[in-house]
């Protein structure tokens, strides 16, 4: 790129760079002067932007006296920082007809504009080979959301939306393609760092399905894991149908690989075993049901289980609080049900234990002991309380899996 461009990115982040050096436009990332230098730069190639969309982009919240005025006091200081930053002699900004435009002796090569023009030539693309060299242009111009610092500013939230839909059409179809055509290592690192950008999109399935098709089970098991973990911590949810199928074929395929007694030995083998019940993520929970539902038919074996449910007498908790209260009952029912029964985390409230060859009568037992180190742990007396909901195995299987027995 020509040295004597000014180079302004505001996908991920906002940067200026000009004849290679970095230029700083204003320590307040949130200022006026910087919303009107980004919205030009927004509509370099558009013919520029109107006074009156200006206006209201930059002073429609705002009570103003004199909007017009205002806009105008913002170009002059505008115009002085521009200067002072060390950019060439020039007007900066031009003013005609009611439209505010780029002045052009200054050449500007604006990330979003370039983003935007490769995304609507192809839509029009017919040829494979020029479609796949365009997704992946595109794919590597978009570093992240439209100017995150001002996601607070309306015409910034509408851009930024407009962007991140047309990045997952584009990085979908490219995906597909990869996947198609067997280019899992492309596959995998376009997925992986879509997946770092956007974590709570399911970005992992295209990763998962990379490290399938390069029989890699073991690191995606990892990717499924990690980001199991991260839904429940964060967002209080269960992986997807889709990514629970991927999880069950890489445990499959995984098996399938370990060759010798040895490495299965050691896989076998529980890896920093606690003390208290086994915890375990929820599909591995469900097939840990699954069993136990044939032995108590062919056994009549007693097995009971036990849903935990944080019940809040506030509604409006705040999430850190939530993932601390979540937290500590997990370390409630840890320490106070036994070495050989399971337990998993359904959701950022709600915790399932399996209890294996307990009484009827001695579920209250175990739900007591559960409140009260719960209490210990959280230091909480009255906001909060566990409620307690209890089925035979045997119940649950008859009633299709509705844990609505009774409460101990």
């Amino acid at each position: 790129m020509d040295k004597k461009i000014l180079k302004v990115c505001m996908l991920g982040s906002f940067s200026l760079e000009y004849a290679g050096k970095e230029l700083v436009l204003d320590r307040n990332k949130n200022s006026k002067t910087t919303q009107l230098f980004q919205l030009l730069m927004l509509h370099t190639e558009d013919g520029g932007i109107s006074k009156a969309a200006m206006i209201e982009a930059l002073y429609g919240r705002v009570e103003v006296e004199n909007k017009n005025s205002s806009l105008n006091n913002t170009i002059f200081r505008l115009r002085k920082q521009l200067r002072d930053i060390g950019l060439p002699e020039s007007k900066y900004i031009n003013i005609q007809s009611g439209m505010c435009c780029w002045d052009e002796n200054i050449k500007v090569w604006v990330d979003v504009c370039e983003f935007k023009r490769l995304v609507e030539q192809v839509r029009t693309e017919k040829r494979e080979g020029d479609r796949l060299q365009l997704w992946l242009k595109i794919w590597k111009i978009y570093k992240g959301e439209f100017l995150p610092d001002m996601i607070g500013e309306n015409w910034a939230a509408v851009e930024n939306v407009q962007c991140r839909d047309d990045y997952f059409q584009v990085t979908t179809q490219l995906c597909q393609w990869l996947k198609n055509n067997e280019r899992y290592e492309d596959l995998h690192r376009i997925s992986h760092m879509t997946a770092e950008i956007y974590p709570f999109d399911e970005w992992q399935i295209w990763e998962i399905d990379s490290l399938i098709g390069m029989s890699r089970y073991k690191e995606g098991l990892e990717v499924y894991k990690n980001t199991e973990r991260r839904l429940f911590e964060e967002l209080g949810v269960a992986p997807s149908a889709r990514m629970l199928e991927q999880f069950q074929l890489m445990g499959e395929r995984t098996s399938q690989a370990a060759g010798a007694i040895e490495d299965i030995k050691e896989r076998l083998r529980e890896k920093d075993a606690e003390v208290g019940a086994y915890y375990c993520p929820f599909p591995s929970f469900i097939d840990i049901y699954h069993v136990f539902c044939r032995m108590v038919e062919r056994s009549g074996l007693s097995v009971f289980v036990m849903l935990c449910t944080l019940d809040y007498k506030k509604n409006d908790i705040s999430e850190e609080k939530e993932r601390d209260m979540s937290h500590a009952l997990k370390k409630a029912i840890q320490s106070s049900v036994r070495k050989g029964d399971f337990y998993t985390k359904y959701n950022m409230r709600q915790y399932i234990i399996m209890l294996i060859g307990i009484s009827q009568e001695n579920c209250p037992m175990v739900s007591k002991r559960i409140e009260k180190a719960f209490r210990k742990c959280s230091g909480e007396k009255k906001s909060l309380q566990v409620d307690f909901y209890v089925a035979s195995v045997g119940e649950v299987c008859e009633s299709d899996g509705v844990i609505v027995d009774r409460r101990t």
